[in-house]
């Protein structure tokens, strides 16, 4: 094992993120700090999207309730995420 592999440490993403009842989603802490800030930006350009579609499905009257809670449930997971991903650069940066 390189010694890079043995240095990485995780923190767990928000329970909301996991989508089950064990921690199997994380993040690598000591990842490029751009890297990190990217995956969250892109996270919440996804959400900007979603939303910007549900506003169309508000209009539309043949649109089911279920169709809004879709684009719902799927904005609040990317926006949980992107919120950890943010997070977790402040704390990275905080003096020890």
């Amino acid at each position: 094992m390189k010694q890079a592999e043995t240095q990485n440490t995780f923190r767990a993403m928000p329970s909301f993120s996991q989508g089950a009842s064990d921690d199997i989603m994380f993040l690598k802490t000591d990842a490029n700090q751009e890297l990190i800030y990217d995956s969250a930006t892109y996270r919440l350009d996804a959400v900007r999207k979603l939303l910007d579609f549900a506003s169309t499905l508000g209009t539309d009257k043949s649109c089911a309730s279920s169709d809004v809670s879709m684009v719902t449930d799927a904005a609040g997971i990317l926006v949980t995420d992107a919120m950890a991903l943010l997070d977790g650069l402040r704390k990275d940066r905080r003096p020890q």
